[in-house]
């Protein structure tokens, strides 16, 4: 009987590992402590030039949040620019009250995740993160609207699209039924079909945006912004 049992237990674990394998293949998280500096830099910032406070657009996540001008590419708009180069969702969590309840901004445009899943991570983690991250600014700022840009193709990075895309369309999917969440999909204004890229938008890098290719995420984001004062 009790070898029987023990059968049973290792036949469920079995299929647990075959059939579900996301729960068991969790990465562990970077060390959120790398960006100490760039957010001493944002305080600092903070008090030699405060922002208004009204109708505050926060720009964050990864770098290419930090690489776009905003004081270039929207003039009118009262935004700021609280990105930080290699951020995972998993770090915007850590810094989650230097960057939401402090700002307490109107509106929140969020590009964050690609980093994570070329870190190895799977997109159910990834999600998780994202989640996690929607439902404590849902609920500590309710009236606050948030912007999601979908995980960018590059040339760089191509290998994984397809991953990328299976986390675009799963957040996609989601936000449709939340009022305040809205995903923007921004790979057209890279990516011309049978995967070939526009040309003159990347850096020598070719995994960030050059000012031309800002332009057309500027020209893709802007009707999504004119809900708040002077976009």
């Amino acid at each position: 009987m009790r070898s029987s049992r023990k059968l049973l237990q290792i036949t469920c674990s079995c299929f647990v590992l075959a059939f579900c394998p996301e729960i068991f293949s969790e990465q562990v998280n970077p060390d959120p402590n790398r960006f100490k500096k760039a957010f001493n830099e944002f305080n600092q910032a903070d008090k030699s030039s405060p922002h208004a406070s009204k109708e505050l657009v926060l720009f964050t996540g990864s770098s290419s949040i930090r690489f776009w001008n905003l004081q270039k590419f929207f003039p009118k708009l009262n935004a700021i620019n609280r990105g930080f180069g290699g951020a995972h969702l998993s770090d915007v969590l850590h810094f989650y009250d230097q960057l939401f309840p402090k700002y307490r901004p109107s509106m929140i445009v969020l590009y964050c995740g690609e980093n994570d899943l070329w870190s190895g991570k799977t997109v159910p983690q990834v999600k998780k993160d994202f989640l996690e991250l929607w439902s404590r600014i849902d609920t500590d700022l309710p009236d606050v609207k948030l912007i999601y840009l979908s995980c960018k193709p590059s040339p760089k990075r191509i290998s994984k699209w397809e991953l990328y895309q299976d986390l675009n369309q799963r957040i996609k999917k989601f936000s449709e039924a939340e009022k305040n969440l809205t995903f923007i999909d921004i790979s057209s204004t890279l990516l011309q079909s049978g995967l070939n890229f526009y040309d003159g938008f990347w850096r020598t890098d070719n995994l960030h945006l050059n000012d031309r290719g800002y332009e057309q995420w500027t020209k893709r984001l802007k009707p999504y912004l004119r809900a708040t004062k002077n976009p």
